[in-house]
């Protein structure tokens, strides 16, 4: 018991430094953003940082990469009760909207450069094992009868992810929207599902 209540506190504490540092690469950008100036912000010891973050492409590329396993953890929980893709899509569109929300200030802040191309490269390598994931799952769905398509699955992947990504980044930085609400994240990944679903009616 001992054991699990330190290991829920280890995670604890170590999703607090990626919400800090997430806030240090938002505000600073890639190359501004010093391990130091992390752990000071975290009031942890710079060797904390480094025993858990080799450097700071880790420390960046961990942080992507715990917002995706977030994501396929809720989409997973959600195919083990009802697998179905009614009940599935909307899960994952909703959180591919979360997803882009929460990284385009991460984005943004890499840059051009050496460093900002290797984490560019293995966000994309992440992304795409994600991507595999999901085109295993509506592939899945095809076998079982839900949908039906002949299309090339990957495409079809990747078209249900741009229906749910839309324009929200445009309209919060053009100023037609102010701000992104749960309700209007939920109403458009149910949208979103509704639009997919019919055109692959089986």
């Amino acid at each position: 018991m001992d054991a699990a209540i330190e290991l829920s506190a280890k995670d604890a504490r170590r999703r607090e430094i990626l919400d800090i540092a997430f806030q240090e690469f938002s505000e600073k950008g890639y190359a501004g953003a010093s391990m130091l100036a992390i752990a000071r912000r975290a009031r942890a010891s710079k060797e904390t940082l480094y025993a858990w973050f080799e450097n700071k492409e880790t420390l960046l590329n961990t942080l992507f990469e715990s917002r995706l396993e977030r994501m396929a953890s809720r989409a997973g929980a959600a195919a083990l009760e009802d697998p179905s893709p009614a009940n599935v899509l909307p899960i994952v569109a909703e959180d591919v909207i979360r997803f882009m929300l929460a990284t385009a200030p991460l984005s943004q802040a890499i840059g051009a450069g050496e460093a900002g191309d290797k984490v560019l490269r293995r966000l994309g390598q992440t992304i795409a094992e994600e991507r595999a994931r999901f085109v295993d799952y509506l592939l899945r769905c095809r076998d079982q009868g839900h949908i039906a398509f002949d299309d090339d699955p990957f495409e079809l992947a990747s078209l249900f992810v741009a229906m749910a990504e839309g324009e929200w980044s445009l309209r919060l930085g053009t100023g037609m929207l102010s701000e992104v609400t749960d309700r209007m994240i939920a109403e458009h990944a149910r949208r979103v599902t509704r639009m997919f679903l019919s055109g692959l009616a089986a």
